[in-house]
C-alpha cells in the first residue's frame, strides 16, 4: 500500500496544472475567485510532494549543502521581514513556493513520460477555449500569459504526438501554431507576449549553439535572471531621457518607467528587508511591480532575494546537457522556461500562480 501511495505523488504537478489552467483561464470571474487562494494551494501541493518524496529519499533531502542553507535562510528571513515591516504575510507564500519548486528539482524529483504528456495536454487544451473567442475582459497582461502558455505546451504536446505516432508532417502544424500564436498576441496588442514568443522561436533555433558550451549557457542564465533586474534600471534611465516610441499602437514607455523609478527609490531606503507587499504606490493605482524578480527584490529585500536567486540559477544550471538538442520535448521545455523568464521582464512573473505552476511543470519536463 505504501509503495502504491509513493508512486502517485508524481500526479500532483499534473493535478495542479489542471486546477490552475481551469481556474485561471476558463472565465475571468472564476479566476478572480480562485486567484487569492492560488499560492496557498500550490504550497499545500508542494508540501505533499515533498513529504511523500522524502519517504524514499530522506538522506538526499536532509543533507546539508548550499542548496539546503539557501532554502532555510529564505524560509526563515521572509516572514521575519514581513513581520518587521508590518506587511501582508501572504507574500511569504510566493517565496515558499519558489523555494520548494527549486528544492524539489535540485533534489531529483521527476515525473514519468506519461505524466509529462498529461501535463502538456493540460497546458494546451485551452486552445479550444481561447482561439475562437475574443476575451478582452482579461486584460492585455493575462491574455499574453495565456497565449504564451498555450504556445509552449501546445508545441510540446504536438511534439509528443508527432514522435509517438510517427506523424512527421505535424512539424508544419507546429510552425503554423507558432505563427498563429504570435499573430493572436499582436491582435490583442499584448506586446510583451509577442516579444516573448519571438524569443521562444529564436531560443529554440539557437538551442544547439546555446547548449553546446557551458560558457554560452551561463551567459544565457545571467541574461535572463540578473538581466531582468538590470532591465528595470535601463528602462527607468531611458524614461528620464524623454525619448519614446510606438509599438502596436501604444507607447514603448507607457508607465512602467515611473513605477520602477519609484520602487527603486523606496527599495534603496530599505535594501535588506525590502518594502513589503503593503506598500501603496504613488504612480499606479495598485501595488504591481510588472517584473517577477524585481518584485521579489523590492518586496523581500536583498537578504531573501540572494538565496532565491541562487536557487534559481542553480536550478537552471542543473538543466545544462548537450543531449537536450536530441530530446525534442526537453528542448521545447527549456525554450519555454527561458521564454517565461523573459516574459517576467515586463510582467509579474513568479508571483502569479499560473506562472509558478507552469514554470514547475516545464522544469519537470526538461529534467
Amino acid at each position: 500500500m505504501q509503495d502504491r501511495v509513493k508512486e502517485k505523488y508524481e500526479y500532483i504537478p499534473l493535478i495542479l496544472m489542471m486546477l490552475f489552467m481551469a481556474g485561471a483561464f476558463i472565465h475571468q470571474k472564476l479566476y478572480a475567485l480562485t486567484a487569492p487562494w492560488g499560492t496557498l494551494t500550490v504550497f499545500i501541493g508542494l508540501c505533499v510532494i515533498l513529504f511523500l518524496y522524502m519517504r524514499g529519499n530522506r538522506e538526499e533531502i536532509l543533507k546539508t549543502d548550499p542548496v539546503s542553507i539557501a532554502c532555510i535562510v529564505a524560509v526563515i528571513i521572509t516572514p521575519v521581514n514581513l513581520f518587521v515591516l508590518g506587511s501582508g504575510k501572504g507574500a511569504a507564500l510566493i517565496v515558499f513556493d519558489l523555494v520548494l519548486i527549486f528544492f524539489l528539482i535540485l533534489r531529483g524529483f521527476r515525473i514519468s513520460g506519461r505524466i509529462k504528456r498529461g501535463t502538456a495536454l493540460a497546458g494546451s487544451v485551452l486552445m479550444l477555449l481561447w482561439y475562437p473567442v475574443v476575451r478582452w475582459d482579461y486584460g492585455f497582461n493575462m491574455v499574453g500569459l495565456a497565449f504564451i502558455i498555450l504556445l509552449i505546451f501546445g508545441e510540446i504536446l504536438l511534439e509528443y504526438v508527432k514522435n509517438d505516432l510517427g506523424m512527421e508532417y505535424l512539424k508544419y502544424v507546429q510552425i503554423l501554431f507558432f505563427v498563429t500564436s504570435v499573430l493572436l498576441a499582436v491582435c490583442y496588442q499584448a506586446r510583451s507576449a509577442a516579444l516573448s514568443m519571438a524569443v521562444f522561436g529564436l531560443f529554440y533555433l539557437l538551442t544547439p549553439v546555446i547548449i553546446n558550451k557551458r560558457a554560452i549557457y551561463n551567459v544565457c542564465i545571467f541574461a535572463f535572471t540578473i538581466g531582468s533586474i538590470l532591465f528595470t534600471l535601463f528602462y527607468t534611465l531611458l524614461g528620464k531621457t524623454g525619448w519614446n516610441g510606438r509599438l502596436l499602437y501604444k507607447d514603448l514607455l507607457s508607465g512602467r518607467e515611473l513605477i520602477w523609478q519609484e520602487l527603486w527609490q523606496e527599495f534603496l531606503k530599505k535594501p535588506l528587508t525590502g518594502i513589503g507587499s503593503s506598500y501603496e504606490m504613488k504612480n499606479f493605482f495598485m501595488f504591481e511591480v510588472h517584473n517577477g524578480l524585481f518584485d521579489i527584490l523590492t518586496v523581500h529585500g536583498i537578504l531573501v532575494f540572494i538565496p532565491v536567486l541562487f536557487l534559481l540559477i542553480r536550478t537552471l544550471s542543473s538543466l545544462f546537457s548537450p543531449d537536450v538538442k536530441f530530446c525534442p520535448d526537453k528542448r521545447l521545455a527549456m525554450t519555454g522556461i527561458y521564454t517565461l523568464l523573459f516574459a517576467s521582464f515586463f510582467e509579474n512573473g513568479f508571483i502569479t500562480t499560473p506562472y509558478s505552476v507552469v514554470f514547475f511543470a516545464l522544469l519537470l519536463i526538461c529534467s
